[in-house]
């Protein structure tokens, strides 16, 4: 998509800074006209649509493709799913062979005929993406509207008399009169010891380091119990054979996430809540009530997600409690409860722990110390107690928290004062229409959690979510 002769500019009349997801939504919004200059502003955005989430991976990697989408494929873009099924041979052949064995697992929903079900590899879901970004960049070609791809990381954002200048880690300076910012999320929550000879900080960018562990026999020891963590036993699963596995993750519940099975026909779980809550506590109580209900008459949890997330996009957290800051205690608890993950790789989890390969601990990692051939886990359980845990790798899944940090671009908007911080949510504040405290400037991440005066239920990490919320900011 990127023109590799095309000068930098230095003036352009919109910027998207990001190569995501989000960044595609606010691309495809744009209102531009003949003569405009659209710029794309990301580490990827030759790559626009794939960002960091759905990256192409290399050819030679056995992992390449053991990455899976969370949801099943229509829960992420009914167009998705379509795309998918419209190409199912060819997918099937590039997935025939592989290990762990994606084809046995989509199998029985293939059979049923339901290939929409299936949850994709990751890279599939970025083939998709990408596809969209060119459509979308080919339109606007098409109204004489002038594309730039810049894969650059944007650092600064000041807003002056002639627009906005962004500054880029590789020296440029690019003015436009409107700039969409469209990053990640926060980093992970970094642990004391969690990057030496025997831990690694997180499992993407660090494969070929925890590849030469896996392979060497070595016990892979995951802090979380998350998307990450199942990444990691795909990654391992891709590279010896199972009955060679010694897998444990750690997690302050000690769970697995439920997997997200599709059924047909398709069903959504319909809560029925009432307003005029005066606290999160209450309201929360009435939620759990219609997750047992729902789970009693047999909805699985892909259903009670799906619904509620349905749900809460039509009827914001505000309708049903009055007090905007009980309001922001709601997220992270329905987070939790509604929480869920990709069905082949759970399956596989909860077999592998009855076969003894893998294991779940309870307990929060307080600290990781190196010896000579292997790692120490200090882990602190629900009373305080401390235990320690000998292992051979230790890689964090742990996910954000209070001591992660953003993106440059990001920090430098905090730290101006033009999006702020919630101090319920711990999320990022923005105003209605993702506005920002700079003029022609707007905001949109999954770390967003306040946008104007609208409370959202249900975290932005999810596909479908970030979409609309971009395409409401329109």
């Amino acid at each position: 998509m990127r023109d590799p002769h095309a000068k930098t500019p230095s003036k352009a009349t919109h910027i998207v800074v990001g190569d995501g997801i989000t960044a595609l939504a606010f691309v495809k919004q744009c209102s531009l006209a003949a003569g405009d200059h659209l710029v794309v502003l990301g580490r990827n955005a030759s790559q626009l649509g794939r960002g960091a989430a759905y990256a192409k991976g290399r050819e030679d990697t056995p992992w390449r493709y053991a990455y899976l989408l969370n949801s099943p494929a229509d829960d992420i873009d009914p167009a998705f799913a379509r795309w998918l099924s419209d190409r199912w041979d060819m997918l099937a052949d590039t997935m025939t062979g592989r290990a762990p064995n994606w084809m046995r697992a989509a199998q029985p929903l293939v059979n049923a005929g339901d290939v929409y079900g299936v949850n994709a590899p990751r890279e599939f879901y970025g083939d998709f993406m990408e596809e969209q970004a060119e459509e979308a960049l080919a339109h606007h070609r098409a109204q004489g509207v002038q594309v730039s791809l810049i894969d650059d990381c944007a650092l600064t954002l000041q807003s002056g008399s002639d627009g906005t200048t962004i500054q880029t880690e590789a020296g440029r300076t690019i003015t436009a009169r409107a700039v969409d910012v469209a990053p990640g999320g926060p980093s992970t929550l970094r642990l004391e010891g969690d990057n030496g000879a025997f831990a690694v900080p997180s499992v993407f960018g660090n494969e070929e380091e925890i590849a030469e562990h896996i392979k060497r026999g070595a016990e892979i020891f995951c802090i979380g119990g998350n998307a990450a963590m199942l990444d990691v036993l795909r990654l391992c699963q891709s590279l010896i054979p199972e009955e060679q596995l010694r897998f444990v993750a750690c997690a302050p519940d000690g769970e697995i996430p439920a997997a997200l099975v599709p059924r047909l026909p398709r069903k959504l779980t319909r809560p029925n809540l009432s307003s005029g809550h005066d606290t999160a506590k209450t309201f929360l109580a009435e939620v759990q009530r219609e997750i047992d209900l729902a789970q009693k008459a047999g909805d699985e949890m892909r259903e009670i997600r799906a619904g509620f997330r349905a749900h809460f996009l039509a009827n914001p957290l505000t309708n049903y409690i009055d007090d905007a800051d009980q309001a922001r205690r709601v997220p992270a608890q329905l987070r939790f409860w509604l929480r869920g993950g990709t069905r082949d790789t759970i399956m596989d989890m909860h077999r592998l722990v009855g076969e003894g390969g893998a294991r779940m601990i309870k307990g929060a990692v307080k600290a990781i110390e190196h010896g000579p051939d292997g790692a120490k886990v200090r882990i602190v359980d629900a009373d305080g107690g401390e235990t320690v845990h000998n292992t051979g790798l230790v890689i964090n899944c742990a996910g954000a928290g209070p001591t992660s940090h953003y993106d440059p671009l990001t920090e430098n908007m905090l730290t101006q004062g033009l999006i702020g911080i919630c101090p319920v949510s711990k999320g990022l504040t923005v105003g209605p229409q993702c506005k920002t405290g700079a003029p022609g400037v707007r905001y949109l991440s999954p770390a967003t959690t306040v946008i104007g005066d609208e409370v959202m239920a249900m975290p932005l990490y999810d596909a479908h979510m970030l979409r609309t919320y971009a395409a409401r900011a329109g």
